[in-house]
């Protein structure tokens, strides 16, 4: 049966808690990820951290607004987004949405954002400590219901007490794609 082992990345990129969060922005939207495990000095892995972390900090006073018209009016308008997105930003009951792949992630839009509390706040503080993680030897079948039944995109992989990769919800649906979640 195949395992995570078989589909986590182990190459990869992680902050300390002393980044801030504009930095840590910076570093989801070169690397076009999403989320990054947040390591020690001395490499121990201490939580995580998502843009869904970030989204909430800009929510909760920073003066940043994001919104579905910020994504209309950053896109040219719903026409110029792809149909999924665009979709979403029509059917975004609380104009609030902010796809992985979205405008938002693009440095220009970073760059627009003046300084605020993303220049003070560090991500100690708006990161969520790690209280699961997955072994590399766990059946795909069951990472994925961790996966859903946590609501969550990606699980940290830690072999005694190391961090030796990452798996992402993608990766498992590559898996199954490739038809390699069974046997």
């Amino acid at each position: 049966m195949a395992a995570v082992r078989d589909i986590m990345q182990t190459d990869v990129v992680t902050v300390g808690p002393d980044t801030t969060a504009r930095e840590l922005a910076r570093v989801l939207a070169d690397e076009e990820i999403s989320g990054v495990p947040v390591v020690d000095e001395v490499g121990r892995l201490v939580g995580v951290v998502s843009q869904t972390d970030l989204v909430r900090l800009a929510a909760e006073g920073t003066g940043v607004h994001l919104t579905a018209d910020m994504l209309r009016a950053e896109a040219g308008g719903v026409d110029d987004l792809d149909e999924a997105d665009a979709d979403a930003v029509e059917t975004d009951p609380y104009d609030f949405f902010l796809p992985e792949q979205s405008p938002f992630a693009v440095r220009s839009f970073l760059e627009s954002v003046p300084e605020s509390d993303f220049d003070t706040v560090m991500v100690a503080e708006i990161m969520t400590d790690v209280s699961f993680t997955v072994p590399p030897d766990l059946p795909l079948t069951e990472l994925a219901e961790f996966l859903v039944r946590g609501r969550i995109h990606r699980a940290v992989v830690v072999e005694e007490d190391q961090l030796v990769g990452i798996v992402t919800s993608n990766d498992v649906l590559r898996a199954v794609a490739e038809g390699r979640l069974g046997d």
